[in-house]
């Protein structure tokens, strides 16, 4: 038997006929199973060709995979799948597949994720100077401070009798509308939030609550006073008395309003302040407020020179008459009132001047309201970009810190009339004289109708998600999707709906495609919450 199966054995290792008999014999229809694709063919994977086509119109089987192989992923593309109609599209726009060209537009309201703004570039002192009509039109008082040294008695006496205070301990400040108070460390905060506390008490001398010398002291007071408009009884001196050691041991603030009145210049200050936050609030966006605000107050307000509590947002709004401290600090309080953060900003323009910086949907802008209320009135100054402002304001001190203005959506979009310039009308043979162009490259004024239209179409719709349908022009389309691709599309329209709705978040799918009559149909899908 031994001798037998040797035999069977060498004969079926050189007859691979014989061995396909014994096969079907042993195993009949199994024989094409996993187990023997394990034995005989253990490293058979299919092909990025696919499986072969089966006669008669069958489909092709699936794929089946060894065990020994089901880490390894099966990845291929069915045969004769017909290639995407690639439709051709008149005037140089993008080819488009079957399911047409797709862009995504997203934005997340206002708020201290922002991306990081690039820093300030501070130009020099001598290239810096105000135009000669608007020389005169400064008037901004830096903080300045009484300080006194003290003996050693007189330093412990005063630690025996005076107390914190209001130490405002549980305040917070958000750093998007109050980016002073984070330029300082711990103990300048602290002592900050005890200085705002006693000032809106109107607690006038006190100890401060940690060891500060003169010179931080200093700072910190500045970081106040630059963030809260709100405060406008409190001057911008003060005074302080510090030991020998160079630390400060009392604190004394000045106020333009006695106690018994605060009550009533409150009343007053808050009922000019609404008449304006009212019309502000039916506006369609931030931009439109913004510009009612600068508006309004350039009607309301008239510049004049050592007016009552000019450094305060109360002489511009109830007064009337204020220097550009005053209309900085009034511009400031509206628009923190209108969620649009605004900075109270210092610096030097041939005198010490005062400014705003607006951050309006993700980027910052100059204004400057003293240098707009002219006859007539202007958006010279309005909205402008570091670089707009580089012969003419230089930031000083903390406002140095604040971020860089490099804004261009809503730069220059206001006429000024007084630069204009009648455009002369060429002969019919005439070549006409190159036009100048425009302050943003990537939005022509047809492009932007775009934006605001759907912007509208979102605010009509509300929250949700929902869709909407628009044609638009070949030549708008190719303008949209080179904007897309080139990064410099506008989501600003998204942000204006959702300052509007009280959204948080807001995405639009847009797919074009070409309809028979060789129209551009955007269909519009909509997220906003």
């Amino acid at each position: 038997m031994v001798i037998l199966l040797c035999a069977l054995t060498v004969g079926l290792a050189f007859s691979p006929s014989a061995t396909e008999k014994l096969a079907d014999m042993l195993y009949g229809e199994n024989r094409d199973s996993g187990i023997l694709d394990v034995i005989d063919k253990p490293d058979t994977q299919p092909t990025e060709s696919g499986p072969e086509e089966q006669p008669d119109g069958q489909e092709s089987p699936e794929p089946t995979i060894a065990p020994t192989h089901m880490d390894q992923p099966l990845t291929w593309e069915p045969k004769n799948t017909p290639a995407p109609v690639q439709t051709p599209i008149p005037g140089g726009v993008p080819d488009f597949d079957s399911n047409g060209m797709v862009i995504n537009i997203y934005a997340v309201k206002n708020g201290s994720t922002a991306e990081q703004a690039p820093s300030y570039v501070i130009p020099t002192s001598d290239s810096v100077a105000a135009p000669k009509e608007l020389a005169d039109r400064a008037g901004y008082t830096p903080v300045t401070d009484d300080t006194t040294e003290l003996n050693t008695e007189e330093a412990d006496k005063l630690k025996t009798e005076l107390t914190l205070g209001e130490t405002g301990t549980a305040l917070y400040f958000d750093s998007l509308y109050y980016p002073y108070y984070y330029l300082l460390d711990e103990t300048g905060q602290a002592i900050y939030r005890q200085i705002y506390a006693n000032a809106n008490s109107m607690n006038k001398t006190f100890m401060p609550c940690q060891d500060i010398t003169v010179n931080a002291l200093k700072t910190v007071f500045e970081a106040v006073y630059n963030d809260h408009p709100e405060l406008f009884w409190l001057e911008t001196g003060y005074s302080c008395g510090y030991s020998r050691s160079g630390k400060c041991v009392e604190i004394t603030l000045q106020f333009s309003v006695e106690s018994a009145e605060l009550e009533e210049f409150k009343s007053t200050f808050n009922t000019q302040v609404n008449r304006i936050l009212n019309q502000a609030w039916g506006l369609a966006d931030d931009y439109e407020r913004e510009k009612y605000v600068h508006n309004r107050l350039l009607e309301l307000v008239e510049y004049q020179s050592g007016a009552p509590m000019s450094q305060s947002a109360y002489s511009a709004l109830v007064n009337g008459k204020t220097v550009c401290a005053g209309y900085a600090r009034a511009f400031q309080y509206l628009m923190q009132q209108l969620g649009i953060p605004c900075y109270y900003c210092t610096g030097y323009s041939g005198e010490n001047h005062a400014w705003n910086i607006v951050y309006l949907y993700g980027e910052y802008y100059n204004v400057d309201l003293t240098w707009d209320d002219t006859e007539p009135a202007t958006y010279k100054f309005f909205n402008k970009t570091d670089q707009d402002y580089a012969t003419t304001h230089a930031r000083r001190s903390l406002a140095q810190k604040l971020p860089a203005c490099d804004g261009i959506s809503y730069r220059n979009l206001e006429e000024v009339p007084e630069e204009a310039e009648p455009t002369p009308t060429p002969s019919p043979k005439a070549t006409p004289a190159p036009t100048e162009a425009p302050d943003n490259p990537y939005i022509s004024a047809e492009l932007e109708t775009y934006y605001r239209d759907c912007g509208q179409k979102i605010i009509d719709n509300g929250l949700g998600s929902f869709s909407f349908v628009q044609d638009i022009d070949a030549g708008l389309w190719n303008e949209l999707w080179t904007a897309y691709n080139n990064g410099n599309i506008s989501d600003s329209f998204l942000v204006r709906a959702m300052n509007r709705l009280g959204g948080n978040s807001c995405s639009v799918q847009i797919v074009c495609q070409v309809t028979a009559d060789g129209q551009y149909r955007l269909t519009h899908t909509v997220n906003i919450q």
